[in-house]
């Protein structure tokens, strides 16, 4: 298959931009607009995840150092391009004169268009899993459009280390040291190796100039810090003529087992990876929230959607900043999903219908198998965060991430009736219920938590949205239990118990109405505030806690948008609901006033947030974490999967129904 027989989707001009995203499950990869490949990431089975790039690793003195942990993010955004090679590597045309022109070919693969006078080079970046073997392939198609023969100068290589991911959070629950970086550089025949011994791990790089070896300046070298190589190049394209340059690029989790492939066989992974690239449909009913609802499920499916074996699969938040796995993030990753299978022949063409909704089943089986049996709970109750591997890299107890996984299992019997899965992680439930009861209220049926769920300490320990999570999670186990018999314990009667003390504990005066307060000791005070990672609130009245004309519930939701709610809510232009814990406007917030307007028939609000997400989004139809209040663009975070799935959700539903 060729260049010119792909199908190709021109990306739109946006504000906010980021580098392109692709990958298979095992590994994945971000590409920037000047072609190189900032990044290759790929599972461990120690270290969790590993990657490929140019950048150091972080240091390990800087773990609490807040500050520096949103700069070290923002490398592969920000990071010069001083000369060919130091912003990644690949194949890459030399200088910088040439027009660009971006595309997604068949809807998933980045592509990019260099242009110069009679020159045209395609550059496409294709991830494949083949056999226990994943990779990548940069396939570069130059063609000479001119009447005369033209020499295209060329840059081979890049700048490379290989090292475990950071891990860097903003409220370091439990810092995991990256080992110390010890490189063996070699450069022989058509191949860059990159061997770091303290993973182990190996990083392989071959280079072809059609079908034959495209031979490399030989060079060897041992460096703990990035080393640059750059092979400099030039072809020579008679007029209308057209060359095939390509480079695989394999992750090894063991240093010195030199892969065994032939040309052909590259081929043919490209070929198969075009061939079950998703084929959308052309329904009109989706208008400009197609982009946004098919790169948020592609993005959870290529690059979040981790195999660990040969049945579990971790669901990591992104995969280039904090590839660890959050139950809470997780679920609404797992929902956009079942929502979008639920409703799949409306997001697909009907030839692909079965093979989507086959992989939606199978990854949140994976995701569930990998919660219940292979995430370790060192004190009974999940950690925040994880690491693929399923270790807990922080050990803090939050209410509502004991509550995710019992719920994706109740919505995932619900969809699919496996009865034999339920079955075998039943012995779990009735344990984690138990473990839950240890921190319900001496008096009243109200459960205590360590943190709130935007991983910040709280002023009081029992937390509104996560109670309203806790009773929607009884009711749903007990509809379960009918089927199951996994426990004696009353769900259905502890959960009315547990509405009764939310609604008479929580409820709080203000400016001379009534809200839910953010907080309570249970003892007469309250914290006022809501934050955009409180989505169990705006969820409410669709769960049955209370209706969407509750005045309380209104009140809580207006007060959540308005300057009242300090240092939650964030005015400007671009302003709106967000957290403390990044002091900005939320795309999470502008979700939720998404579906609060489409709850209280709000039809001037909703496309007032329509309007704001379509200005917020970044090319590729994913979202940051925070954006800047005043010009909109990203302040924190270009990747992070939950908020684009739950803004999704909300589409599906809304487009759909």
């Amino acid at each position: 298959m060729s260049i010119s027989s792909l199908e190709f989707m021109r990306l739109p001009d946006t504000q906010n931009r980021k580098p392109l995203d692709v990958g298979c499950g095992q590994l994945s990869a971000s590409i920037g607009e000047d072609g190189c490949i900032r990044s290759v990431n790929h599972v461990h089975p120690r270290h969790g995840f590993i990657t490929l790039e140019p950048a150091e690793p972080f240091p390990n003195d800087k773990w609490y150092d807040s500050e520096y942990v949103r700069l070290y993010r923002r490398r592969l955004i920000d990071q010069p391009r001083i000369s060919e090679g130091t912003t990644g590597f690949g194949i890459l045309p030399k200088s910088s004169d040439w027009k660009q022109e971006f595309f997604l070919a068949m809807n998933h693969f980045p592509l990019i268009r260099f242009q110069r006078k009679t020159i045209e080079i395609n550059a496409v970046y294709i991830p494949f899993h083949h056999n226990g073997m994943s990779g990548m392939i940069e396939q570069l198609t130059i063609t000479n459009c001119g009447g005369k023969p033209e020499s295209v100068p060329l840059a081979i290589g890049g700048t490379f280390s290989l090292h475990r991911c950071s891990y860097g959070q903003l409220t370091e629950g439990g810092p995991i040291p990256i080992p110390p970086t010890d490189l063996a550089f070699v450069a022989a025949n058509n191949s860059l190796t990159i061997t770091n011994l303290n993973l182990p791990a190996e990083a392989s790089l071959y280079f072809f100039n059609g079908a034959d070896p495209l031979e490399l300046q030989p060079m060897e070298k041992l460096a703990n810090r990035p080393v640059t190589y750059i092979h400099e190049t030039e072809l020579i394209l008679n007029n209308g003529e057209s060359r095939e340059l390509t480079m695989l690029c394999l992750i090894s989790e063991e240093a010195g087992e030199p892969a065994v492939f032939s040309f052909d066989e590259i081929q043919a992974w490209k070929n198969r990876a075009w061939e079950e690239t998703p084929r959308l449909t052309t329904d009109g009913r989706l208008g400009a929230e197609k982009l946004i609802i098919h790169r948020n499920i592609g993005y959870i499916l290529s690059c979040c959607s981790v195999p660990v074996d040969d049945e579990s699969v971790c669901i990591i938040t992104d995969h280039q900043l904090l590839p660890l796995s959050w139950n809470r993030d997780s679920y609404y990753m797992m929902r956009l999903l079942l929502d979008s299978e639920q409703h799949a022949r409306y997001l697909y063409e009907g030839s692909y219908v079965p093979v989507f909704k086959n992989q939606v089943q199978r990854t949140v089986k994976g995701h569930l198998l990998w919660m219940f049996e292979k995430a370790v709970r060192p004190n009974r109750y999940w950690g925040r965060a994880y690491l693929t591997n399923g270790f807990c890299k922080d050990d803090v107890f939050q209410l509502d991430q004991q509550c995710y996984p019992l719920l994706q299992l109740c919505d995932y019997y619900d969809r699919f009736r496996d009865r034999q899965t339920i079955v075998r992680l039943m012995p779990k439930i009735h344990e984690i219920l138990d473990m839950i009861m240890e921190y319900k209220d001496t008096e009243r049926w109200l459960f205590q938590t360590g943190e709130t769920p935007a991983d910040d300490e709280v002023t009081y320990p029992y937390h509104f949205s996560s109670q309203v999570l806790v009773w929607h999670t009884l009711k749903s186990l007990a509809k379960l239990n009918e089927t199951f018999s996994f426990t004696n314990l009353e769900l259905l009667e502890i959960a009315q118990l547990v509405k009764r003390d939310t609604l008479d504990c929580f409820v709080a005066p203000h400016g001379g109405r009534e809200l839910f307060a953010y907080l309570s000791d249970l003892k007469g005070s309250f914290q006022l505030y809501h934050d955009a990672n409180d989505l169990p609130t705006v969820y409410a009245p669709i769960w049955g806690f209370c209706h969407s004309n509750d005045p309380r519930w209104m009140n809580t939701m207006e007060f959540a948008f308005s300057k009242e709610n300090k240092r939650g809510f964030y005015d400007g232009e671009y302003g709106g609901l967000g957290s403390v814990h990044t002091p900005h406007p939320w795309p999470l917030g502008d979700g939720q006033e998404l579906l609060y307007s489409l709850l209280i028939g709000d039809v001037r609000r909703k496309q007032q947030v329509q309007r704001k997400l379509a200005r917020i989004v970044q090319w590729d139809g994913l979202f940051p974490e925070a954006v800047n209040e005043h010009t909109g663009d990203v302040e924190s975070r270009h990747w992070f999967s939950w908020p684009g799935a739950f803004i999704s959700s909300v589409f599906v539903h809304s487009l759909c129904e």
